[in-house]
């Protein structure tokens, strides 16, 4: 989703890759990709939670976080 909203070719990003570091990343991009993820696995992120994105891990945590559990 990342690379998607970035319009770059979808590539495997490190889980420790700070999300500054992604080219054309910025503020409403990374909200783009938090809503396209939300629609994608049918949850609600918490908008206080966006505050503690920093790196890739932090958006895949986010989600595994707010899935239902099985």
């Amino acid at each position: 989703m990342l690379c998607r909203v970035c319009e770059r070719a979808a590539v495997a990003l490190p889980q420790d890759l700070p999300l500054a570091d992604i080219q054309n990343i910025d503020s409403l991009r990374l909200l783009q990709a938090i809503a396209l993820l939300e629609e994608q696995f049918s949850i609600e992120i918490d908008v206080v939670a966006l505050e503690r994105l920093h790196r890739v891990r932090d958006i895949v945590e986010l989600i595994s976080d707010a899935l239902p559990e099985e």
